[in-house]
């Protein structure tokens, strides 16, 4: 059926991935196997190296898996990260595979079919959010309540004790929301221009709404700069629309900030990065015998500072190859990490620092991060000098609406590797798999305009 019509499978694992991260981490891991087998069986047909970019990122996973292998067997560590760090591979398998594709002139039907179909999740995850955030006792469609340590965050169809609805729309659905709205308007109100921009506003302000409620700040800041860097790509600085959709979400932001919920979430946030002196209830209390590590940065002082400043010393004394896959959460509760410039120094654990830079440099130090950075630099050049090529152009109208998906998941990707922010794990599961949908996005679209000789 599949070669009647002249359609890819690989298409299919697009929204079956977006789906997995609602269903589960197992759901999501499936997912990676049937890349897998579609990788073994087309492995002949796939070429390796054809990009500059591939010598730095094969670089990455051999330091990776050496930096792992080293520090198990000097550091009697868990066998695991020597597992956790081979299984990373499972990234490069889609990433590869793309170059299989064959690009014809059927490609928007495809690309049009799995992002509708993709919708669906994106419609259910936003209508999930607003049911839990408007029921007395914050239980979304499914039962899920939000029982995370702070009550304020959501928790939506991922489950009792995953706050991510946030990450999700943010890194997944951004993409999807883009085509939606474009291709509702450019199929239905062609000729009428304020239609179109009336349809999209409403589009982005039910997004960043949905993303502000559920109380994941980092998200919603993500997202604000997300929409930006798509407006300016997108309008190239025509100022009229640009101004009038940039002045509604300002409106919608500040309406929504007048309720007590979201007002206490970045009330407290301002404090932690603004004020001199704010603190958690628990650091006070622990800080009263521990003055001596009080750092002049607030920031510093608070446990995402401590992640930050162990890490950091985890990586000056192992800089070359880091301390493997992992290896922040085994080396964090170490005795000599106690009297970090921090009062915060007893929450310096965690699975990960929360911030992707300092997570690559901790566990593969220098040779993996600086060989990492390379390959981004080299994708986010090389696709924004193909943006910027394209909105010159004189494209057709699903040309243009493939043109704004390209951008969309540029932004995103921007955005996820805005170095001041906090940030999931690079190497988990489930955010790791949201990085690199949005790096999959691109080189797919990418290839769609090469083959058409446009970029």
């Amino acid at each position: 059926m599949l070669k009647k019509n002249n359609f890819d499978i690989f298409f299919y694992f697009f929204p079956l991935l977006i789906f997995a991260f609602i269903v589960g981490q197992a759901a999501i891991s499936f997912v990676f196997v049937l890349f897998t087998f579609v990788f073994i069986a087309r492995f002949k047909k796939i070429t390796f190296f054809s990009e500059k970019q591939d010598y730095f990122l094969i670089f990455f996973v051999s330091i990776l898996i050496l930096s792992s292998v080293w520090n198990y067997y000097n550091e009697q560590k868990n066998i695991k990260t020597i597992f956790s760090s081979i299984l990373f591979l499972k990234f490069l398998i889609p990433y590869f595979l793309l170059r299989s594709i064959q690009i014809d002139n059927n490609f928007y039907i495809h690309l049009k079919k799995i992002l509708i179909i993709s919708s669906l999740a994106l419609i259910f995850v936003v209508v999930d959010i607003f049911f839990q955030y408007n029921d007395p006792n914050k239980i979304d469609l499914l039962g899920y309540k939000s029982t995370l340590d702070n009550i304020n965050r959501l928790t939506g169809p991922f489950g009792n004790n995953e706050g991510i609805p946030g990450s999700f729309l943010l890194k997944v659905c951004f993409v999807v929301l883009v085509f939606l709205a474009f291709y509702l308007s450019r199929n239905f109100f062609t000729s009428r221009k304020y239609l179109f921009y009336s349809i999209f506003l409403t589009f982005l302000i039910l997004y960043i709404t949905s993303i502000l409620i559920t109380g994941e700040r980092m998200s919603f800041l993500s997202a604000l700069l997300v929409v930006f860097i798509f407006l300016v790509l997108l309008f190239k600085f025509r100022s009229i629309p640009f101004i009038f959709i940039i002045f509604a979400i300002l409106l919608t932001i500040f309406l929504n900030l007048k309720n007590p919920y979201v007002q206490q979430r970045y009330e407290i946030l301002a404090k932690f990065l603004f004020s001199k002196n704010y603190l958690s209830a628990n650091t006070l209390e622990n800080s009263k015998n521990n003055l001596n590590n009080k750092n002049s940065i607030n920031f510093f002082n608070t446990q995402w500072g401590a992640h930050f400043i162990t890490s950091i010393e985890i990586f000056k004394d192992k800089p070359v190859i880091g301390s493997g896959i992992k290896g922040f959460r085994n080396d964090c509760s170490k005795e000599k990490y106690e009297d970090i410039k921090s009062l915060s120094s007893f929450k310096r654990c965690s699975t990960h620092p929360h911030n992707i830079y300092l997570e690559i440099l901790s566990e593969t130090g220098l040779s993996g991060f600086i060989s990492l950075i390379i390959f981004f630099i080299y994708i986010i050049l090389r696709n924004f000098r193909n943006i910027i090529r394209l909105n010159f152009k004189n494209l057709k109208s699903n040309e243009k609406i493939i043109l704004t998906i390209y951008i969309a998941s540029f932004s995103v990707l921007l955005s996820i590797l805005w170095p001041i922010r906090s940030s999931g794990s690079f190497f988990s599961n489930l955010n790791g798999s949201m990085i690199w949908i949005n790096i999959y996005w691109l080189l797919l679209i990418e290839r769609y305009f090469k083959k058409n000789n446009m970029i």
